[in-house]
């Protein structure tokens, strides 16, 4: 169990490394922490964003504009609020 959180935390750490919200970057703070709050959330429930892109029938480039926070879907916000308990008071 702890490998695999380790596994998914190091993955996750090398994918926000890229991310456009990295604050070294000169990034916001809040979309850097909820980008990657969403991307261990994809991972804990073994989801992929192209399995997300076609449950809420959304491209794959559209899922990643709003993880990162370039766009915004009032649909994917409620997705990740329920189905993926993400909680933005934790940010």
């Amino acid at each position: 169990m702890r490998k695999e959180l380790r596994k998914q935390i190091e993955l996750l750490e090398q994918k926000m490394s890229k991310s456009p919200n990295n604050m070294e970057k000169g990034g916001s703070h809040f979309l850097y922490h909820r980008e990657k709050m969403i991307r261990f959330k994809l991972l804990q429930k073994k989801l992929s964003q192209k399995t997300l892109a076609k449950r809420l029938n959304l491209t794959e480039s559209y899922i990643s504009k709003l993880i990162t926070g370039k766009r915004y879907n009032q649909d994917f916000e409620r997705y990740i609020i329920h189905i993926l308990d993400v909680n933005y008071c934790c940010i």
